[in-house]
């Protein structure tokens, strides 16, 4: 006995075809909620987010706590086990582009020790900032993943 799957199986309902639809644009939108959510945008987010931090602390006066902070931002994130972005600039962008960053959170940390004015020290971090998104930008338009997936 020949079957054909195509005439034995009819999805002619249109209530069928709007849930089918629906689960398709769920399916969708989860994968991409789930790519939004391990990209690089999102580290120099948190990157970003302890820049300013230190910045405000900074601005206040509290220079260990801001060093401090810095460093968080550079080690347990720039270079952190979760994603680690220095290594992904290193390998898929190039090493002057990874030498680049890590010499301006270097120099944050040298500008703190010399007590430079709050507004430089701010310019100096929002020079940074746009720095580390850019390479997000272009780690996730090349589709590199984050080194903990």
């Amino acid at each position: 006995m020949k079957v054909n799957v195509m005439t034995e199986f009819k999805v002619q309902s249109p209530k069928f075809r709007v849930v089918f639809a629906l689960f398709a644009l769920c399916f969708s939108f989860l994968a991409n909620v789930h790519a939004a959510q391990n990209s690089w945008i999102k580290v120099a987010d948190e990157i970003e987010k302890a820049l300013n931090t230190a910045t405000s602390t900074y601005e206040k006066g509290q220079k260990d706590q801001a060093m401090e902070m810095v460093a968080d931002a550079y080690f347990g994130i720039f270079e952190g086990e979760k994603a680690n972005m220095e290594i992904a600039v290193r390998r898929f962008i190039n090493l002057k582009k990874s030498s680049e960053l890590e010499k301006g959170f270097a120099d944050l940390r040298k500008s703190i020790k010399e007590g430079i004015k709050p507004s430089d020290f701010k310019r100096q971090i929002s020079n940074l900032i746009e720095a580390v998104k850019a390479a997000a930008k272009e780690l996730d338009k090349k589709g590199v993943g984050l080194s903990s997936e």
